[in-house]
């Protein structure tokens, strides 16, 4: 730790900065007591750490993140990549904050600066085919996250991301080989159940739904969609039956109400790593016993888990709710929370900066 002596001749801002980085530090690896007294001392891994500033800064940048304070994470990125910009972590948080802020392209440019500075970081490139997969550039997300598999086989909240993004690409049969082994095969039925319904397949998605209830009983997910399903497809059916039985010019739509719109449940993925999740992943996961994850993005993501249900969506204002406020884990909780139909809209309001209102029910 440097001496007093020392402090009048830092910069104010480089003062400040350091500070922060100390605090972080303290925060981060906590104190030990001489148990002679009172007083307490940092431990052996804060006077480790206080030999790389660089990771103390990025630490102090994710903490802030994940907290909500983007004006100190970008700061703290940005210092971190001024004093080393072939430092692939500080370029991808920048790259997330940008795509929190709206600013698509830009953050598109940093995960691709990203990429050729570390072109065989497992991260990086997740982090850039996650990318892709958020913003529904399906081939571009298969191409990255297949050759990220390639170097790490053994990454199984990759291996479902490149499964949800096949999938979404509608090449079922190649993204269920990769569903099973990240997730198990009555969890990949139920995921691509999902997908499917989300595409409009109604019909089959009941059969993967039916598939996935089979072979694993206790998956209440499965089955709550299942009966989903079912009554939408009798109502329909009713509604089709009485709109014949009625004269052409007394007919009138029949329009579904918001409260019989079965909401879209987390799919199910595997235990997530202990990595930044991009914001603006969609799907989450069915927690398999002890695992509590993150999920993919549809990221999570999909994205990625497995992932608690039904978590609490961020509440929403009038007249629209300003998603820059929002960390990553509050975005895949509101995205998990919405309707396929408020989901297309949330992505359209995360690519435009602009405020999401929820219309479904």
């Amino acid at each position: 730790m440097p001496h007093v002596e020392n402090l009048p001749r830092l910069t104010a801002a480089r003062a400040v900065s350091f500070a922060a980085v100390l605090c972080c530090a303290a925060a981060l690896t906590g104190c030990r007591s001489t148990g002679e007294s009172n007083a307490w001392m940092p431990t052996a891994d804060a006077e480790a750490q206080l030999k790389d500033p660089e990771a103390l800064r990025l630490s102090f940048a994710r903490m802030s993140e994940q907290r909500g304070d983007y004006k100190a994470a970008r700061e703290a990125y940005l210092q971190a990549s001024t004093e080393n910009p072939k430092s692939p972590e500080a370029i991808l948080g920048l790259a997330r904050l940008d795509l929190l802020a709206g600013r698509i392209q830009s953050a598109e440019r940093l995960f691709l600066q990203a990429y050729q500075i570390a072109p065989e970081n497992s991260l990086v490139i997740e982090s850039l085919g996650q990318f892709y997969l958020t913003q529904d550039r399906f081939d571009e997300a298969v191409r990255h996250l297949s050759r990220g598999i390639e170097l790490t086989p053994g990454n199984s909240r990759m291996r479902h991301r490149l499964a949800v993004a096949l999938a979404k690409q509608g090449n079922i049969a190649a993204a269920e080989p990769h569903f099973i082994q990240s997730v198990g095969e009555a969890e990949a039925d139920y995921n691509i159940g999902l997908i499917l319904y989300e595409q409009g397949e109604v019909k089959q998605a009941e059969q993967r739904f039916l598939s996935a209830v089979l072979k694993k009983p206790t998956l209440a997910q499965a089955q709550h969609w299942l009966d989903a399903v079912r009554q939408e497809t009798a109502r329909t059916a009713e509604t089709k039956l009485a709109s014949t039985s009625k004269p052409e010019t007394a007919r009138q739509p029949i329009q579904q109400t918001a409260s019989q719109q079965p909401q879209t449940p987390p799919i199910q993925v595997p235990p997530s790593e202990q990595t930044q999740s991009l914001p603006g992943q969609q799907v989450t996961t069915v927690s398999q016993p002890g695992i509590t994850t993150q999920q993919y993005p549809i990221q999570s993501a999909i994205p990625t888990q497995p992932r608690s249900i039904g978590p609490a969506a961020a509440p929403t204002q009038s007249p629209g709710l300003d998603l820059s406020t929002l960390n990553a884990t509050q975005l895949e909780q509101l995205e998990n929370s919405l309707s396929p139909e408020d989901r297309i809209r949330l992505h359209t309001c995360l690519r435009a900066g602009t405020r999401f209102v929820r219309q479904a029910g």
